[in-house]
This record gives C-alpha cells, structure tokens and sequence, in this order.
C-alpha cells in the first residue's frame, strides 16, 4: 500500500488553512466590534457640540476603523502567502533530501509539482 505523500501534504495543508482563516476571521470580527463600540462611546461622551457634528465624527471615526482594519487584513494575508510560500520550498526540499538519501519511494511528477505550485 502506497501513501502519496503530496495527498498527505495537501491535506495537513487544508486544515491549517481552514484554521487560519477561522482565526483571522474572528480576530477580524472582534477588533471591528470593538472598535466601533469604543468609537461611537468615545464620540457620545465627549461631543460637546450638536448631534450632527457627533454623528459626523461618529461615521468619521467608524470610516477610519474600518479602513485600520482592511490595512491590518491585507498584512495578515500577505503573511499568510508568504508562509505558504515558506512551506512550499520546504517540502521540496524535504522531499529532494529523501529522494536523495533513497529513504523513501515517492512517485512525484512533474504534474504533481505543478499541481501543488497551482494549489499553493
């Protein structure tokens, strides 16, 4: 019986992203909700002129967060790619280093390493 090992790699790959964006998402979620509730209670306590100008500086402010937040989503992703990346040349090296040292038999083609490069 022979294991792939690319099929293994994809799959602990799978997971480990699906776990990612789980946390990104709710790290996301929570700093959004809290951001927007600091901003909105900071705007109402310390208005001191007419509820328009607060709801003004209230959207102003909800605007500013929102944008903090896709600034720090992209930094995410981009750190992400470049794991993956990371991960990437690794495994092909691991994999080289066992060809090399005849430890195991590993049937990888040149479509499998354009699947994965597709993949990744």
């Amino acid at each position: 019986m022979r294991l792939r090992l690319l099929d293994t790699l994809r799959q602990r790959r799978r997971i480990r992203e699906r776990e990612e964006r789980k946390n990104t998402a709710k790290k996301v979620a929570t700093g959004t909700v809290i951001g927007t509730a600091i901003g909105a209670v900071t705007g109402l306590l310390f208005a001191p002129q007419s509820g328009k100008k607060t709801r003004d500086d209230i959207a102003d402010k909800a605007r500013d967060t929102t944008q903090d937040i896709k600034e720090k989503v992209r930094q995410s992703m981009d750190s992400i790619k470049e794991g993956e990346q990371k991960l990437k040349e690794e495994i092909k090296d691991k994999i080289q280093d066992f060809k090399d040292k005849d430890m195991i038999e590993i049937e990888v083609g040149q479509d499998d390493i354009d699947e994965l490069d597709e993949e990744m």
